[in-house]
């Protein structure tokens, strides 16, 4: 069973979850360079910005992140739960749920009192968990994404 740990624990799978980030949402939209950048921003714990991963016999097998500015549409909404990401093999298996509560965890002990996260692919996870839709908002590139926040505290 995967256990979930703060990247900062583990800086040695930087890289790897960089690049999953990488492929999965900027592939083609800049450099790699600055995927690894942003994750090592994102070596802290209780504090924002944070991720947090899931170790399976001792290999990275998804991650999630805490940030903030993570829709440019809706500057003024912040922290997001942001790139929820399991590899492949592993999904089903109850892992992207396992991060999800840990992020909202992460975000309370940060101090948080209501987290937000966008999707057009995964409302139906988000619902499940207690996630209430706030509205649809057009991104500059088109896509539709649905906005949804959850009270941490």
């Amino acid at each position: 069973m995967a256990e979930i740990h703060y990247l900062m624990d583990y800086p040695r799978y930087l890289p790897i979850v960089a690049f999953w980030n990488y492929r999965e949402w900027h592939f083609g939209k800049g450099p790699f360079d600055e995927i690894i950048t942003r994750y090592e921003q994102r070596l802290n714990k209780d504090k924002i910005p944070t991720t947090l991963i899931a170790l399976e016999d001792t290999m990275p097998v998804g991650s999630v992140s805490i940030k903030n500015n993570d829709l440019i549409e809706r500057p003024d909404l912040n922290p997001w739960l942001a790139s929820l990401f399991v590899l492949s093999d592993y999904r089903g298996r109850d892992i992207g749920r396992r991060l999800l509560r840990a992020g909202e965890q992460s975000a309370r002990a940060a101090g948080v009192g209501r987290l937000y996260l966008f999707t057009h692919t995964a409302a139906g996870l988000y619902e499940k968990e207690e996630w209430t839709f706030m509205e649809s908002v057009v991104r500059t590139d088109g896509i539709t994404e649905a906005i949804y926040y959850k009270d941490v505290s």
